[in-house]
């Protein structure tokens, strides 16, 4: 399937999503704490809280877009997000600033990856697959763009105009695209003969899959969350020094990118269970490595690490819009994706704090194993959930013979 328009301007959308409400945060925090004088501790203990906002606004948006389309969503969530942005380049006190960033991020899901997936899986179907991975490719770029433009526009104004400038972004290049998304045209229910006998038993056989779905998912949102926000700080106590640790990180994002390039020109020849068998084991492979290091410090050993979490983490991004889609087709999608990201954002909100407190206390080796441990979490589920039949074949031969 050739990539259209429209799916390269979602990529460019989910990539101003991304890098004004996510990535933004990390390069400004430390401008908005020097200027009201408040620990840094302080600004990035709000956000982690205002990620949680995302957790309890995720379901609730799954199931306006079930019910709307994610047109006007994605569109509402354009404007409420530049509006947001806005907001944080005006707060003048400590509860204006966590109420705002609260704000934001629970908006936030409304045009990041969640809602971007649901548009494409209301468009194109079961043939979704190749269009999630170039959208993850574009916006695999957010954080590439966005810091060095932020860090720029340092140089020239306040982080307080900024923000504007953010704001004006999601207005001038968010906004359009998703306003200009396709009508979603609502499937024709099958008949069925009677909710206690054929709803009752879809909703209980759903139960593994998706447990099993959210066991992984969550186990590898905890992760990504903690390696983001604490990786140069696990390889420096582990005794590497800071080139090395820079060097790691840096190799990290290629091998991401190669991940996503080889999955779109491969798409099709591995279904989305096996590609997230291999997600979560090159996670686990990586994190298994990360533990011999701190044990046995050797640069090569961390580099292989970089290169398989890379992969890994590439392919993350994918299979939490392919999975679902492929066990439970695209009926209910939105609520599916929103039930999912809520739990897998309640951990990773508290990753960070989590995976620091333990490094502290208990030392790096005790860090990276509760890392290994939810790795191996994620692996083993995702080679429970491999194991189960897809649920839509059992929808589609139910409307066969109806």
């Amino acid at each position: 399937m050739k990539p259209s328009p429209a799916t390269l301007g979602m990529g460019v959308s989910m990539t101003v999503g991304y890098g004004t409400l996510y990535y933004s945060f990390s390069i400004l925090a430390p401008e908005i704490a020097r200027e009201f004088g408040w620990s840094q501790s302080f600004v990035f203990a709000v956000f982690s809280i205002g990620l949680l906002g995302g957790a309890v606004s995720a379901p609730i948006i799954g199931r306006l877009i079930d019910r709307f389309g994610a047109r006007p969503v994605l569109t509402f969530g354009s404007i409420l997000a530049a509006a947001a942005l806005a907001g944080l380049s005006m707060v003048q006190n400590g509860w204006q600033f966590a109420a705002v960033t609260l704000a934001a991020e629970f908006v936030s899901i409304a045009v990041q990856y969640d809602a971007g997936f649901a548009a494409l899986a209301q468009r194109h179907g079961q043939e979704a697959r190749s269009q999630i991975t170039l959208v993850t490719l574009v916006a695999g770029f957010a954080s590439t763009v966005f810091w060095p433009l932020i860090q720029w526009l340092l140089t020239m104004m306040t982080w307080r105009e900024v923000y504007l400038v953010l704001a004006g972004l999601n207005l001038a290049l968010a906004l359009p695209v998703h306003a200009l998304w396709p009508s979603y045209r609502r499937e024709v229910a099958v008949p069925q003969k009677s909710s206690a006998e054929a709803g009752a038993p879809a909703v209980a056989s759903r139960r593994p899959h998706l447990a099993l779905m959210a066991i992984s998912l969550s186990a590898g949102g905890f992760v990504l969350s903690a390696m983001g926000a604490s990786l140069l700080v696990l390889l420096g106590d582990a005794g590497f020094t800071p080139a090395i640790a820079t060097l790691t990180g840096s190799l990290i994002g290629p091998s991401q990118v190669a991940a996503r390039v080889i999955e779109y020109a491969r798409r099709g020849v591995l279904s989305p269970p096996v590609t997230g068998l291999i997600a979560t084991g090159a996670i686990f492979l990586a994190l298994t490595l990360l533990f011999a290091a701190a044990i046995f410090p050797a640069v090569a050993i961390v580099l292989v690490f970089a290169v398989f979490f890379g992969i890994g983490q590439g392919l993350t991004s994918i299979i939490r819009g392919v999975l679902p889609l492929h066990f439970f087709g695209t009926a209910g999608y939105g609520r599916t994706m929103g039930t999912l990201s809520g739990i897998r954002m309640v951990l990773s909100a508290a990753a960070p704090v989590t995976i620091i407190f333990v490094n502290e206390r208990l030392g790096v080796e005790a860090a990276i194993g509760c890392l290994l441990l939810m790795g191996a979490i994620g692996l083993l589920a995702m080679v429970g959930l491999s194991r189960l039949p897809p649920l839509r074949l059992d929808a589609e031969r139910r409307g066969q013979l109806s």
